[in-house]
């Protein structure tokens, strides 16, 4: 039998919630009083030039991390920054990204320290047995990235290691998939670019890992025209 929830009450009972309400208050005068034209000027759309694939981890939010601002960039984070050809929240999330808004760029970002890279890295040295929890599911990939890598080793990877060679597989993932494919028929040569970085939580900087690709015949560092919103 399902557990019934508590009658519904407001949020800002909570002292933590009415904390952050209340820097959204700060924040809101703070951005007015600098830019009086700035909620205007975004409610009407967004014009993003890159889509950001992520980890969900709190100490990596993409738009402070890069200096942006609210529209800049275009955001799916998930455990561990995975990509899989049947999940239909982050191809939709792509469609919109390269149909809507002509993104020129998909970076795929993991992060040092990555606790979903981690567990995995933990469950491929277990003997490998039948998951039986969402998280084991989900992670099913990545551990047997790190199985895969430990046998081409002779030992299991180090988790930096792990990290960088998941960013470069979700790269390759993306690339696949028909998405990204259809954007290059589409597109041409003006289609999207796809990266792959990982950010350090050591001392906050960003390392690109050298490993971006576009579609056939286009040329790195070129600017595509992009039309308006």
């Amino acid at each position: 039998m399902s557990l019934q929830p508590s009658p519904q009450h407001d949020s800002r009972l909570y002292p933590e919630l009415q904390t952050l309400v209340d820097r959204n208050a700060r924040w809101r005068n703070a951005v007015e009083k600098q830019d009086p034209e700035f909620f205007k000027r975004h409610y009407p759309g967004q014009r993003p030039e890159i889509l950001w694939i992520g980890c969900s981890d709190a100490r990596v939010p993409e738009t402070t991390i890069l200096g942006s601002q609210p529209g800049d960039v275009f955001v799916h984070r998930g455990i561990a920054n995975l990509y899989s050809p049947k999940d239909d929240s982050l191809n939709s999330v792509m469609m919109i990204a390269l149909q809507n808004f002509k993104v020129k760029h998909i970076v795929v970002a993991g992060h040092t320290n990555c606790v979903g890279c981690l567990t995995a890295l933990r469950a491929s040295m277990l003997p490998a047995v039948p998951p039986s929890q969402a998280i084991q599911r989900y992670l099913q990939p990545l551990t047997a990235l790190a199985r895969a890598l430990a046998a081409d080793n002779h030992q299991p990877p180090s988790l930096d290691l792990l990290v960088e060679e998941n960013v470069a597989q979700q790269v390759r993932n993306l690339l696949a998939s028909d998405v990204v494919q259809d954007d290059w028929r589409r597109r041409g040569q003006d289609g999207v670019v796809i990266h792959g970085w990982v950010y350090e939580l050591r001392d906050g900087s960003i390392r690109d890992l050298g490993i971006s690709q576009g579609p056939p015949g286009s040329t790195p560092g070129q600017r595509a025209f992009k039309p308006g919103f």
